[in-house]
């Protein structure tokens, strides 16, 4: 009895001093892999809020429109051309027309594969505050906008709001 009683008191301690150790936030963790980029050094979060969400079907239909939008304009530009008689230009534009219309066949495409996923959250737009010391170097980072998929893989990071999304197309 003795025995069982020390053994409980023994799974006891243990199980306490495995939930007293720090708890790792997993967004700090992301943050941190991705300034770091691989560095040696820290990243401390201050502070961090979701702003926006955006669906797969939101960022296909904002997709297809931009595509759309410049279909229309190299139509227009080519057009333009061939009646100026410039041939050169309006080839280039043609070659533009072409890849416009390729790259929305696999839009398409992708969107009817994932048809099934077209509402699930596709990214998160996060505000945050934090600090990143890297060997004698130290960067803070106050009021920076972070774009991050529901698996914690950062799309894009920048300081002005407006530019969060310009490497992705937005």
């Amino acid at each position: 009895m003795k025995t069982v009683f020390r053994i409980l008191i023994l799974i006891s301690l243990c199980t306490l001093a495995s939930c007293s150790e720090k708890q790792t936030n997993p967004l700090q963790d992301a943050l941190g892999t991705y300034i770091l980029q691989g560095q040696e050094g820290s990243f401390l979060l201050y502070d961090i809020a979701k702003i926006d969400s955006t669906t797969f079907r939101t960022e296909f239909e904002r997709r297809q429109n931009v595509y759309e939008l410049k279909l229309q304009e190299e139509t227009k530009l080519y057009d333009d051309y061939n009646w100026q008689r410039k041939p050169k230009n309006a080839a280039r534009h043609w070659e533009a027309i072409q890849r416009t219309r390729k790259i929305m066949k696999g839009l398409d495409s992708l969107k009817t594969i994932m048809e099934g996923r077209m509402d699930e959250i596709a990214y998160y737009d996060y505000v945050f505050s934090g600090r990143a010391e890297t060997g004698d170097k130290f960067t803070d980072f106050k009021d920076a906008y972070v774009s991050m998929t529901p698996t914690l893989q950062v799309i894009s990071m920048t300081a002005p709001k407006k530019d969060l999304h310009q490497a992705s197309g937005r």
